[in-house]
C-alpha cells in the first residue's frame, strides 16, 4: 500500500514540480539566437523553444503544456537576458502550445503575443481548455491529499501546498487572446535584428514561421518537423508549404518543434513523408522512406507510427468527403 501511495504521490509531483527542467538544454547559437532544447527523455513530448534577441529588445518563440517548467524557464529568461521582451510567437495553433503561451504571456504582460489568427478566433476554446486543465490538476490534488492521510509526510506535504499555491495562481490569472498580424507577412525589428512573420498552411489549423534575417534560420514548428505529426492537418497544402521553403533562397536552416535543428535540404524528408501519405494506396510505410531516416528502433518506431496516423488521418478525410468508401 505504502509503495502505490508513493508511485502515485510521484507522478503527481512530475505534473506540479517540474523535474525534468534543470536538464533543459540552453544553447548560443550565436550572440542572438538562443535555442531551448527540452530534456532527452522529454524531447518528443515537449517543444523546442527559441530566443531572438536585438540590441532593443528580445523575441521567444513556441512554448509547451509544461506550466512549471515554463515557470522556471521565464524566470532564467530574467537572469539571462538583459532585454526586455517585446514580441512570444505561437508557431502553431496546437492546444498545448497555446495554452503554455498564455502562461508566458502573463510572465511578460508588455511582450506582444503573436499566434495564428485561428488561435484568436477560437480564444474561448482555448480558456474552456485551460480551464478544464486546471480542473484536473486540482482533482488530482485533492485525491493525492485524501491518500496522503493514509501515511504522513511531512515532506510530500510542503510540496503538495506548494502545487496547491500554484494552481490557484495560474486560476486567478486573466488571460487575453493574441494580436493579430496586420498582413499575410510582416517584419518586426528588435533592434539591428529583423525578423519576417508569416502566417502559413502546414501542420495544424493555423501556422506561423518567423525567419531571422540575422542567421536565416527559420523557425516553424511542427510545420518543420522530420517526422512529421498529423493532426486535422490538410496534407495537401502543408506539402505545398514544405515545398515552397525547400526552394527558397532565404533559409539556410529551420528549428522544428521536435529534434535537432537542421539544413534546408533535410526539408526533403518531411516532404518525402506527406507524399507518401498523400499518394500511397498502403497503410505500410514504403521501405523507401524509412531508407532515409535514422535505422535505429526508436526513429524507425515514431516513423511507423506517425506514417499510421497520418495514413488513418488521410482515410478519415477522403471518407468525410465522400472519395472512398
Amino acid at each position: 500500500m505504502f509503495y502505490l501511495i508513493m508511485r502515485f504521490l510521484f507522478a503527481l509531483l512530475f505534473i506540479f514540480i517540474s523535474i525534468s527542467a534543470s536538464a533543459t538544454q540552453w544553447l548560443k547559437l550565436d550572440d542572438k539566437t538562443f535555442l531551448i532544447a527540452p530534456p532527452s527523455d522529454a524531447r518528443y513530448l515537449t517543444s523546442n523553444q527559441a530566443i531572438l534577441v536585438g540590441q532593443r529588445c528580445a523575441a521567444i518563440i513556441d512554448a509547451h503544456g509544461d506550466f512549471s517548467a515554463l515557470e522556471n524557464f521565464a524566470s532564467e529568461v530574467k537572469k539571462r537576458i538583459p532585454q526586455p521582451i517585446c514580441h512570444l510567437f505561437s508557431t502553431s495553433s496546437d492546444e498545448e502550445q497555446i495554452l503554455g503561451m498564455m502562461l508566458l504571456a502573463n510572465e511578460f504582460p508588455d511582450a506582444t503575443w503573436h499566434a495564428p489568427s485561428h488561435v484568436s478566433q477560437h480564444f474561448n476554446e482555448y480558456q474552456s481548455a485551460l480551464k478544464d486543465k486546471l480542473s484536473r490538476f486540482e482533482k488530482s490534488l485533492q485525491l493525492s491529499q485524501s491518500r496522503l492521510e493514509i501515511q504522513s509526510n511531512a515532506k510530500i506535504q510542503q510540496r503538495l501546498n506548494k502545487a496547491k499555491a500554484r494552481i490557484e495562481k495560474w486560476k486567478s490569472r486573466q488571460f487575453s487572446p493574441p494580436t493579430l498580424l496586420n498582413a499575410a507577412q510582416v517584419t518586426l525589428d528588435l533592434g539591428v535584428h529583423s525578423l519576417v512573420v508569416e502566417e502559413i498552411e502546414g501542420a495544424t489549423q493555423g501556422n506561423l514561421s518567423i525567419l531571422s534575417h540575422h542567421n536565416l534560420g527559420l523557425f516553424a514548428g511542427l510545420t518543420a518537423n522530420p517526422i512529421p505529426y498529423v493532426q486535422d492537418s490538410n496534407l495537401e497544402a502543408w506539402l505545398t508549404t514544405v515545398k515552397k521553403l525547400r526552394h527558397t533562397e532565404e533559409v539556410t536552416w529551420l528549428l522544428p518543434a521536435q529534434g535537432k535543428p537542421y539544413k534546408l535540404k533535410a526539408l526533403q524528408k518531411p516532404i518525402f513523408f506527406l507524399e507518401a501519405a498523400i499518394n500511397s494506396d498502403s497503410m505500410m510505410i514504403p521501405k523507401a522512406l524509412q531508407a532515409i531516416y535514422k535505422p535505429d528502433d526508436l526513429t524507425q518506431t515514431r516513423l511507423r507510427l506517425m506514417y499510421e496516423l497520418a495514413k488513418t488521418k488521410q482515410v478519415q478525410k477522403m471518407q468525410r468527403q465522400g472519395t472512398v468508401l
